[in-house]
């Protein structure tokens, strides 16, 4: 059962997430109509040509280091392929007989630029990966640098110029993937429940820094002491999978957490993307491992 706590910051910091299953990647143009209120960027107008939010895509589009970004696959010079727009190099296919005037817009991917996001209330650094033009819209399918994926118009994004880009420190994402013995909403109990607080803390919090009521102003069992201040959370049920997603103000720190269930061995894989990370990476990527494997261990016993 969700704590109050969870309650609170789902109905007031982000009632209206949206996201999308993890193998849900592509969206056609027949999909415009379900897409077009989901993109609704500071209450400009949305274009029509898909391209889902989905910030839980952490297989499809998985976290990047900012050393990396221009490393990501792209497809430059053509319109995507349908099987491009589901194997991670493009995000969104247009239908070239209902658009037979679109083209790719004279512009080399990958781009490094920022987007404000209205779900995590801040400016997300992300790499554009496709860029077209339809119906004479410019529109840009991306992937966030913490994990997942998203579209806009070309307007709405703010490209970085070298100079920006430099000044950008090295950051590093922690990704860990763990398989645990149990439901979805046993190991979600874990993560989110007052009891298994004190258990879990004393690894993220060793000299007992926290405020004692921090808990109440989470909504899972972690902390990082230096994220800084909360711009959005959410935790809830996604199409079928449970996810969790705090955002901070600190280097646009974000946390996810994601359960998907194994229906072979109907065990969950709980996938964690936190960061970015710059001089404290390797000892919070041993902070979260250690973690991580408690809370395996508290729902396994």
């Amino acid at each position: 059962m969700k704590n109050k706590a969870i309650k609170v910051l789902v109905a007031v910091l982000l009632t209206s997430f949206v996201s999308c299953s993890q193998n849900n990647t592509v969206v056609n143009t027949a999909d415009a109509e379900v897409v077009t209120v989901k993109q609704d960027v500071k209450k400009a107008e949305p274009h029509r040509y898909g391209g889902w939010y989905c910030p839980d895509n952490l297989n499809g589009f998985p976290a990047v280091d900012i050393s990396n970004w221009k490393d990501v696959p792209v497809v430059n010079g053509r319109m995507a392929t349908k099987e491009e727009t589901q194997n991670g190099t493009s995000l969104i296919f247009v239908d070239t007989e209902k658009y037979p005037n679109a083209k790719p817009l004279d512009m080399t991917m990958p781009k490094l630029a920022k987007y404000y996001n209205k779900y995590s209330k801040r400016e997300d650094f992300i790499i554009i990966i496709q860029a077209v033009n339809i119906d004479n819209d410019s529109i840009v399918g991306f992937r966030f640098v913490n994990g997942g994926n998203g579209s806009a118009r070309l307007s709405e994004v703010n490209l970085l110029t070298k100079n920006e880009i430099t000044a950008i420190p090295e950051t590093k994402f922690v990704s860990i993937t763990i398989d645990i013995k149990g439901t979805q909403e046993e190991v979600w109990e874990v993560l989110t429940k007052a009891e298994s607080t004190t258990e879990l803390q004393s690894i993220f919090d060793k000299n007992n820094a926290l405020k004692a009521d921090w808990k109440s102003t989470s909504n899972v069992n972690f902390k990082y002491s230096n994220s800084g201040m909360l711009t959005s959370a959410y935790a809830d049920v996604l199409w079928g999978n449970h996810y969790i997603q705090n955002d901070y103000e600190y280097l646009k720190y974000s946390e996810k957490f994601f359960l998907s269930t194994h229906e072979e061995t109907k065990t969950t894989e709980l996938k964690i993307v936190c960061g970015p990370f710059v001089n404290d990476y390797e000892a919070q990527k041993e902070i979260l491992n250690v973690w991580a494997q408690k809370v395996k261990l508290l729902t396994e016993k």
